[in-house]
């Protein structure tokens, strides 16, 4: 009994990862607000505002990108001008700001270098 109930969780929580990287709509994204997901996709560019801020575009230039990582704190250490243009994978809660998906992440174990 315990087996099968711990290969449906692993199989829901594959199912779930696999549909929060595809392409959503402001629709779907609403669903998702709140849950920790995993999305993937080009880093376009960035805005360091304080040590303990910096945001990445993803997937387009602001304004017009498809969501935005949101890095808070000390801990990931990122040499900016390399990420630029790169394909990451981030791990975090999915949140809404102005309308438009944004991830948080706060660990270097939330973002894959693809």
């Amino acid at each position: 009994m315990k087996k099968s109930i711990l290969i449906a969780f692993i199989f829901a929580s594959f199912a779930f990862k696999a549909s929060a990287q595809e392409k959503f709509s402001l629709v779907q994204f609403e669903k998702y607000v709140g849950k920790k997901v995993t999305l993937c996709d080009t880093v376009y560019s960035y805005k360091i505002f304080n040590d303990t801020l910096t945001m990445l575009n993803m997937g387009g230039n602001y304004p017009n990108q498809k969501f935005t990582v949101v890095i808070t704190g000390h801990e990931i250490v990122i040499n900016f001008d390399d990420i630029k243009g790169k394909h990451i994978c981030v791990t975090g809660d999915l949140s809404k700001y102005k309308g438009h998906p944004e991830v948080l992440i706060y660990h270097p174990n939330q973002i894959e270098f693809k």
